[in-house]
């Protein structure tokens, strides 16, 4: 029987053992933390799979499918410029993307629902109103399930992103599927994976952290593994080294599990693997809370809804706007200056009808909140050109008070408003009149880097002649990314680690 050691033990990893084992070989899976999951367990669990099974993408195609992502590879509607994808793979995506919809409800306890939510640039030819981001349903696993989950982030509460985006997440309800031991989002997803992996006999080890590839398997933790190998071991964004020599500069946000440290990518660079889109990563902006830890290692909050209410804007350094604020996490992350902190800046009325981070419009103001009668204090606070700020808040209220935003297009494509109040008179715009005004810092961050070995759409690892290394394979954050530097719709990044996973696990028993 073929022996298949998948590193890694998130969406990829799972997908990939899930993969192999059907099609007839023995698995092991080895995860260096104490649990699974990873950062798809912190995720939302959200995944990005056009032309699925699920009846609002009844009207999809894969044609169609093709067509929004190949126009992605030129530029979006507001004028940036993208990486190309990969044709090839995009290609295979679009293919498999509905059977791995669809085999994950049939072969795990995984149950879809469709996310409210229109593709992230849905004006441009291909794009779809609602129906390709899939999430998972809330799940009741094993207690030893259970047990071997990462924890989902503290501050997190047990709800689906459609509950969060619609206000629907009740107290209630949220407090009743902690005391059932119900999981939702990220973990809901893992736990289904894990769940059946379980039962069709893949060995799940932690603690167990590999580190060298040996083309006849692995070493784990000083002792070699026999094997074909699939890397899943997540993005690089945990090494300072990694980060300086591909993305070229340190990134302070970091929203992700602590064990993406790289070691899929040493492993593969070390085995003669070509490199790909090793200067991309799902980029977002996040804002530091003091004292949020992940394996007591610090992490960022990915900042969401804050950015994209009305009576809030971003500003650089200077004082400037300089993007749409309800864009993708994405697009607003590749905006950021990356040396200089940006600032999210509200005013009273926001304050008080908004949550900012953690904290609720009827609790008193922390300490990491900026606070100043005049928008020109505030703007001493956080060392800021007054006039300059002053001028950016007035030109952006007189056209707010109207609905709009001439200069960057704020409420124009439906994605915008998304995160918007859907209560309010225009979901995403609304002027900043109201004294006090408040200020959050604000930096980029990523949640998982999406560059490494290039492989085939099978996860075949190439090298820079295109032949594959033998008995090496990879899917996920820590393989070259199928989409070059766009994010085409909430959740492709777990999307195509599905789709990416399933492949190389069924390559690795079969080859």
């Amino acid at each position: 029987m073929t022996s298949v050691v998948v590193v890694g033990s998130g969406a990829a990893g799972l997908a990939a053992a899930l993969s192999a084992r059907e099609s007839g070989a023995e698995v092991t899976v080895v995860e260096a933390t104490s649990t699974i999951g990873g950062t798809t367990a912190l995720s939302s669990g959200a995944a990005w799979l056009p032309n699925n099974h699920l009846p609002l993408a009844a009207h999809d195609t894969a044609q169609r499918a093709r067509t929004y992502l190949s126009s992605l590879g030129r530029s979006d509607e507001y004028g940036y410029e993208h990486e190309p994808a990969d044709t090839a793979m995009s290609d295979r995506f679009v293919d498999e993307a509905p059977r791995v919809a669809e085999w994950l409800e049939t072969k795990t306890p995984l149950r879809w629902s469709t996310l409210p939510v229109p593709d992230c640039h849905n004006t441009l030819p291909g794009g779809y109103a609602a129906g390709r981001s899939l999430e998972p349903r809330p799940l009741r696993t094993t207690p030893r399930v259970a047990a071997l989950v990462r924890a989902a982030l503290p501050w997190r509460p047990r709800a689906t992103l459609t509950e969060l985006l619609t206000g629907e997440a009740a107290p209630d309800l949220i407090e009743q599927r902690g005391q059932a031991g119900v999981h939702t989002a990220g973990q809901a997803l893992v736990g289904a994976l894990l769940t059946a992996a379980i039962d069709a006999g893949v060995t799940v080890r932690t603690h167990a952290r590999a580190t060298s590839f040996l083309g006849t398997g692995v070493v784990v933790d000083g002792t070699p593994l026999a094997g074909r190998v699939v890397l899943a071991t997540g993005g690089f964004e945990r090494d300072e080294a990694l980060v300086r020599r591909f993305l070229g500069r340190p990134v302070p946000g970091l929203t992700g599990a602590p064990g993406a440290r790289g070691d899929g990518l040493r492993m593969a660079i070390a085995a003669g693997a070509a490199l790909h889109n090793t200067s991309q990563a799902w980029w977002c902006p996040t804002i530091r809370i003091p004292g949020d830890a992940i394996d007591d290692r610090p992490v960022h909050r990915i900042l969401l809804a804050e950015r994209a209410r009305p009576g809030a804007v971003l500003v650089d350094g200077h004082g400037h706007r300089f993007t749409n604020e309800a864009r993708s996490y994405h697009e607003v992350g590749r905006s950021l200056h990356p040396s200089e902190p940006s600032w999210l800046i509200v005013d009273s009325a926001h304050r008080r009808r908004y949550p900012i981070g953690p904290v609720r419009p009827d609790e008193p103001d922390p300490d990491w909140l900026q606070r100043a009668c005049t928008l020109l204090e505030l703007a001493r606070l956080i060392d800021v050109p007054g006039d300059t700020l002053a001028k950016a808040i007035s030109r952006f209220n007189w056209a707010a008070a109207a609905g709009e935003d001439p200069d960057f297009d704020r409420g124009v494509n439906s994605y915008d408003g998304v995160m918007g109040d859907p209560g309010a008179v225009h979901p995403t715009l609304g002027p900043l009149y109201a004294p006090p005004f408040y200020a959050v810092p604000v930096r980029p961050g990523l949640g998982g880097t999406s560059g490494g070995p290039r492989t085939d759409p099978d996860g075949r690892v190439l090298r820079d002649d295109g032949t594959a290394v033998p008995g090496l394979y990879a899917a996920g954050n820590v393989a070259a990314g199928p989409f070059g530097s766009a994010y085409p719709g909430t959740g492709a990044t777990i999307g195509q680690a599905l789709v990416f996973g399933a492949q190389a696990g069924r390559a690795a028993a079969g080859d």
